[in-house]
């Protein structure tokens, strides 16, 4: 709904305020409102819920009939007389000669449309943007799951085989062990199923998500309404996400100081605390990633835009990184037989993931404001 409403809000900034103006927004607010929640209740997904009421709503000029505000968006025809020339000349007195008529100058070759992205991409409209937006809401929403998922995939591991040694029970250990490794091998198929399918999301948005479009005034416009609609939220988010990472190292201090051999169940604590603040943030980053997305195709070239997207350096290192850490924990586990201090790899490995992460989306967002400031 958040996308209608910075919709809205662009639809409207073209116009000075009024209190006209402002009773129409707030109609076709809550027409546009009845609409979505309509298309929800039909079984339409957020994307699709989306564009049909942008679809229905979108143009302010059919609509400013309904709403009694032509005369507000469109000008008087009154001023476009004042503006005309007159057409005909006054008549000469009988006798007078007429004035000799000026040769027409050559007009000077107007200048063409820029030889830069502009003209080499075809510009994105304010639908497809909405679309995009709508698109990436939901399509965050599963990374955020997916990521989660990955993250928490050996908790289940982790705490059987703690829970077995502290028992005693050889048998018991190898049953855990197995149990453990299906379970971890589930959420990593879970986790990439969603991953594929939030790709399958974005599909039909590919020429966005490699830059090849110019975005125009209107829909740069729209991109940083959304931005600061969303922005309380997203801060909340990390905020809330942040604190659980900090407290993440609760858990395996404790465990390690107050009972020993229990420092898995700490270690699996720990995780679900990174996992959590994981699920917690990153599907609130939809709105800040594609406004980003868009003011980026404003000014970097759509081919570094193409480089970054399919070299994405958090995504190249999560894909080794998981699987890796999986492999050694494994490894160290069977051959080494070490089930009740193997699982220190993971609270090591999710504290370095969360700080390269961090890291890297710092990074971004100070080469972003850079590029804004100039």
């Amino acid at each position: 709904m958040n996308i209608i409403i910075s919709y809205l809000d662009t639809m409207f900034a073209a116009y000075p305020p009024s209190p006209k103006l402002v009773e129409a927004r707030a109609e076709l607010q809550a027409m546009m409102e009845d609409a979505y929640a309509a298309a929800k209740s039909a079984g339409l997904s957020e994307n699709e819920a989306v564009g049909k009421v942008i679809t229905e709503f979108g143009n302010l000029d059919e609509l400013a009939p309904v709403l009694g505000i032509s005369r507000e968006i469109s000008p008087e025809p009154q001023a476009q007389a004042q503006a005309q020339p007159p057409t005909h000349a006054q008549p000469q007195a009988q006798g007078q000669p007429q004035p000799a008529t000026a040769a027409p100058q050559p007009t000077a070759p107007q200048p063409g449309p820029p030889l830069g992205r502009a003209a080499k991409h075809p510009p994105l409209s304010l639908d497809e943007a909405a679309a995009y937006g709508a698109a990436r809401h939901e399509a965050d929403s599963r990374l955020g799951l997916a990521v989660a998922l990955l993250v928490s995939s050996p908790v289940a591991l982790i705490v059987l085989t703690t829970l077995a040694e502290r028992l005693g029970s050889q048998d018991g250990e190898g049953v855990a062990g197995f149990i453990g490794i299906l379970i971890l091998a589930a959420c990593v198929a879970g986790g990439v199923l969603l991953l594929v399918g939030r790709a399958q999301k974005l599909t039909p948005f590919t020429r966005i998500t490699r830059g090849h479009f110019s975005a125009g005034p209107d829909v740069m416009a729209w991109a940083n309404t959304l931005a600061s609609n969303e922005a309380p939220r997203r801060t909340g988010r990390l905020q809330i996400a942040i604190g659980l990472w900090v407290f993440a190292l609760a858990p395996v201090v404790g465990a390690g100081m107050l009972a020993d051999g229990w420092g898995g169940l700490g270690a699996a604590c720990a995780i679900l605390l990174v996992a959590t603040g994981l699920l917690v943030f990153l599907p609130a980053n939809w709105a800040a990633s594609a406004a980003e997305r868009i003011r980026q195709r404003s000014l970097v070239p759509s081919d570094q835009l193409a480089r970054e997207e399919e070299t994405s350096i958090v995504g190249a290192i999560a894909s080794i990184y998981w699987p890796l850490t999986t492999l050694v924990y494994l490894l160290w586990s069977f051959l080494g037989n070490a089930w009740g201090s193997s699982w220190i790899i993971w609270p090591i490995a999710a504290v370095l993931f969360g700080a390269v992460a961090a890291g890297f989306g710092s990074w971004e967002t100070y080469r972003a404001a850079k590029r804004e400031e100039r």
